[in-house]
């Protein structure tokens, strides 16, 4: 590895320690791209069939947790499809939105756990939610570390 500040190392070399980090991380990608498609729909179908008169009543808890799950799924979208093209184009740049949303989605998930009261099966979850999403933005962070210094030994001495 080229990469000579000792603040930005490579942490993993393989994804999954069998597949290359291009490979896992496009794979990562496309699953949340799958997943986060998946959860707004889902989550718009809740909003029109099962909460449709939201404004006419309050309900415990409040169905505006929906539409924050909506918006923040929306955004995973385009983040996880960011992260896609990075990787299809080689691009390490597109893959900064899913490196600072990622920390922010766990620290939700951290308030949803704090503020709800769940049964264990929620719980249990939302935990191996974090740790996939912990060990999702340690593979792309080192793909993105990979591509960052790829050219660096390429270059001559004395290029600015």
């Amino acid at each position: 590895m080229a990469c000579r500040c000792k603040y930005l190392k490579q942490i993993f070399t393989k994804c999954c320690y069998c597949y290359s980090l291009r490979f896992g991380v496009l794979l990562f990608g496309c699953i949340f791209l799958t997943w986060f498609i998946y959860i707004t729909i889902g989550t718009g179908f809740m909003m029109e069939c099962i909460f449709p008169n939201e404004y006419q009543r309050s309900l415990i808890p409040a169905p505006a947790a929906l539409k924050a799950t909506m918006v923040f799924s929306f955004f995973g979208i385009i983040v996880s499809a960011m992260l896609c093209l990075g990787v299809h184009n080689n691009n390490e740049m597109l893959f900064l939105p899913f490196l600072v949303f990622t920390p922010i989605w766990i620290i939700v998930h951290i308030f949803a756990l704090t503020v709800y009261s769940f049964n264990t099966i929620i719980i249990i979850l939302t935990v191996i939610t974090m740790l996939l999403l912990v060990y999702a933005w340690l593979v792309v962070w080192s793909y993105y570390i990979e591509l960052l210094f790829a050219y660096e030994d390429e270059l001559e001495t004395g290029y600015v």
